[in-house]
């Protein structure tokens, strides 16, 4: 594993093997089971903030994304001051699901800075794009003229993309 964290004594063999095999079935986006495999690791390692921001991202895309932002809350009080970026990717990704954009994307770039190496970091800041610059440099992204002239950019080239596809 290269999160130090689940190296220390709060962690143990048969928790991460739990662990490694709820992780496999959030690939498969079996987050059901993975839920009752991080339960059982969470029994043996109650206070592993790894596992219990894992969780959260389950609880998030089953369907409660409050819960979730609660457990990943709490995982990085559990953490203290160490810095585990993959508790920053999976607060993040929590935080998608409640629809908090730019909050997200903060807590990506903390894990990409912790470690810019972090490949789950750099996907899910991938997945997010890039936003366009404002039309007019000298206004804010949000002031009403960026915003409507944004948009009527963006309506713009769909039409020139599909007098194209004709």
């Amino acid at each position: 594993m290269s999160t130090k964290l689940m190296l220390e004594a709060r962690d143990t063999f048969e928790s991460r093997e739990f662990y490694i095999k709820a992780e496999a079935s959030i690939k498969r986006n079996n987050y059901h089971d993975a839920l009752k495999l991080l339960e059982q690791a969470l029994k043996i390692s109650p206070e592993n903030p790894v596992y219990l921001s894992t969780m959260g991202v389950c609880e998030s895309m089953m369907g409660d994304p409050e819960k979730g932002y609660r457990l990943c809350r709490m995982a990085l009080q559990f953490a203290g001051n160490k810095r585990v970026p993959m508790l920053y990717v999976n607060y993040g990704r929590v935080l998608l699901e409640r629809g908090e954009r730019m909050k997200a994307r903060d807590q990506f770039m903390k894990a990409y800075k912790l470690d810019n190496t972090n490949a789950p970091a750099a996907l899910e800041l991938s997945r997010m794009g890039v936003r366009k610059r404002p039309v007019l440099a000298l206004l804010g992204r949000n002031h009403p003229l960026n915003v409507y002239l944004g948009k009527l950019r963006h309506r713009m080239k769909e039409k020139r993309a599909a007098d194209l596809k004709k």
